[in-house]
């Protein structure tokens, strides 16, 4: 049964990559480590002066500063784009980005210039990133996670002046260490009805927490976040935050590879200065899967693909087959020799467990396959395995020099 649980993980680590390579580490039995996560309730975030949350009870963001509620869906959005702003006038702390004049009018150089402060990844080359901008970094955190697999993002905060104004720069890292576990974890509560990719709501409120009473003394600063692939789920959801509490006219989010984040009446709501930069051949982008109601907040900008399309999207009906919601992603265990479900089976998310302690040992030798029988409900994912070669154009796909070279290819940059 070791060998079998190993190779239909090969499956998930094709569809579950993120950009940062990292080595994880091996983690304890699923139903002992979710047990420790955070339970993360459908939740409503004030929009007041507070948002408190714990990691037993989450706090999600409300929108009754917008004007109107229209639905905002995340299908290739059409956006027309607006001169930036001239450049500032020299001043001490003067950042070299250039903000558009209205936060909801996109600008794909401030796109690049940001794309290139979150491909980072470490500590020290975000640091060094920030600072070429102008910004002064004022603190880093998480940067030091290995086997800690708590809801958590590593990110940097830094600090410049913008015309006349403070302006915050908050870049946050993709996968690395434990976080694989927190990618896969997907919704601790194991509640169909949730509202969120919990993993990364928690992330964001993580981040919202260690800045609000900074930011809650600067009345008039603007608010830069950033980030790609883990981080840019989590920059995601942090914008919707930041605009609840300071107004969406003060925050620009700017996000790369981006996984879906919100589900439900959530995926309705319409920010119209978070910008989602897909790749739709970059897998990353369809999950947490569609099928059980995914979808990003914001705005899509669907990039123009360059490779066929990937053949781990067209398999997801498979993976779905098996984890038709979130309660059997986490509690339906197939049997490995028969059809059907068995007390002594495993459930997909097993699977990803399993996964995480094979990223520890660096194999991903499809040969070693052991056979399934075909009369298990998990012969599909394990024969696709087998004859699947392409885990390169995969990465690729999802990697910040592609992204890089589509927004540059498609806006002529």
């Amino acid at each position: 049964m070791k060998k079998t649980v190993i190779s239909i993980i090969l499956l998930a680590a094709m569809l579950l990559s993120a950009c940062t390579p990292g080595i994880a580490e091996q983690t304890t039995a699923a139903e002992e480590t979710t047990q420790a996560e955070t339970t993360a309730a459908e939740t409503t975030a004030e929009t007041t002066e507070e948002a408190v949350t714990t990691e037993e009870e989450t706090t999600a963001p409300e929108t009754e500063t917008e004007t109107e509620t229209e639905a905002q869906t995340t299908e290739e959005v059409t956006v027309t784009e607006t001169e930036a702003e001239t450049e500032a006038p020299d001043e001490e702390g003067q950042i070299t980005l250039v903000l558009p004049k209205n936060s909801s009018d996109v600008s794909h150089e401030l796109a690049l210039d940001l794309l290139a402060m979150a491909s980072g990844g470490g500590e020290a080359a975000t640091k060094n990133n920030l600072t070429v901008e102008g910004f002064e970094v004022l603190f880093t955190k998480h940067y030091d996670k290995n086997s800690d697999i708590s809801h958590t993002c590593a990110y940097a905060v830094g600090k410049g002046r913008y015309k006349g104004k403070n302006v915050y720069a908050i870049v946050i890292r993709g996968t690395s260490g434990g976080e694989w576990y927190s990618n896969f974890d997907f919704a601790p509560s194991h509640d169909n009805n949730t509202q969120y990719a919990e993993n990364f709501l928690l992330s964001a409120q993580d981040i919202y927490l260690s800045v609000k009473e900074m930011f809650d003394e600067d009345k008039d600063a603007l608010f830069i976040v950033t980030g790609h692939s883990r981080g840019a789920a989590a920059a995601n959801l942090l914008g919707t935050l930041l605009d609840t509490v300071y107004g969406a006219e003060r925050v620009y989010a700017y996000t790369f590879a981006t996984p879906n984040t919100v589900r439900g009446e959530e995926a309705e709501k319409s920010y119209t200065n978070i910008f989602n930069y897909i790749n739709p051949n970059d897998i990353v982008t369809h999950l947490p899967l569609e099928a059980h109601g995914y979808k990003r907040v914001g705005v899509d900008i669907v990039l123009d693909p360059v490779t066929n399309k990937s053949p781990l999207i067209d398999s997801l009906p498979k993976l779905t087959s098996v984890a038709p919601d979130i309660e059997s992603y986490y509690n339906k265990k197939y049997a490995l020799d028969a059809p059907g479900l068995s007390d002594t089976g495993v459930s997909p998310f097993d699977l990803m467990i399993g996964l995480v302690i094979m990223l520890a040992g660096s194999s991903a030798d499809t040969s070693l396959l052991p056979k399934v029988s075909e009369d298990s409900d998990l012969y599909p994912l394990v024969s696709f395995m087998s004859s699947f070669a392409g885990a390169g154009t995969v990465f690729s796909d999802h990697m910040p020099s592609m992204y890089r070279n589509l927004i540059m290819e498609k806006f002529d940059l």
